[in-house]
């Protein structure tokens, strides 16, 4: 990791968890409970099958405009882990390089096999928000499928100043999550 990145890091890894994926957590009086499955007509090659796994296992589910994972993982060169803590960089703006808000985050699951793997953390209070996220890429049926759930709540008053902006964030990233994973696999079938 780069210093600036690193020292942060170093300064969030401590802080405790605010949502347990089995018993869940404390949740506001706003509260976004969200599931998305999307699929493919297609069943698509096993290279590209693996490609996706390949790039949610090693912390890049979102593209860099949306949301990028910073931890060990990376350093290490290695795929994520249960129980490992992340440094999320989230634009502020989404169209504008360098304004960013940073928060940490605790890998709850990271598994991966043949046509399967899924990703998911819980927040930490150095996240604005409080909850737990998840990504499964699964056949289903003869079908591969994403599905992405999430509980959202807001953690810190920043958030609940920014209650739309924070939204339309969150929103934007899974979006954009899916798009990017689409769009990588077109490109590879078209290959």
């Amino acid at each position: 990791m780069e210093p600036t990145l690193e020292r942060r890091f170093l300064e969030y890894e401590k802080s405790p968890t605010t949502w347990d994926p089995i018993k869940g957590g404390k949740r506001a009086w706003v509260c976004f409970d969200d599931s998305i499955t999307v699929g493919w007509d297609v069943m698509p090659s096993e290279a590209s099958i693996s490609a996706v796994i390949e790039r949610m296992m090693g912390g890049n589910y979102y593209p860099p405009d949306a949301v990028q994972f910073f931890g060990r993982f990376r350093d290490e060169k290695r795929h994520l882990k249960t129980g490992e803590r992340i440094l999320q960089r989230a634009r502020m703006l989404p169209f504008v390089d360098g304004l960013y808000l940073y928060s940490m985050a605790e890998i709850f699951v990271a598994e991966s096999g043949p046509r399967y793997c899924k990703i998911g953390y819980v927040t930490t209070k150095r996240h604005f928000g409080r909850g737990i996220w998840s990504a499964t890429l699964s056949e289903e049926n003869g079908k591969l499928q994403l599905k992405v759930e999430s509980t959202a709540s807001p953690g810190s008053w920043q958030f609940w100043v920014g209650l739309p902006v924070a939204r339309f964030l969150q929103l934007r990233a899974r979006r954009r999550g899916i798009q990017d994973i689409f769009a990588m696999v077109a490109k590879l079938e078209a290959s």
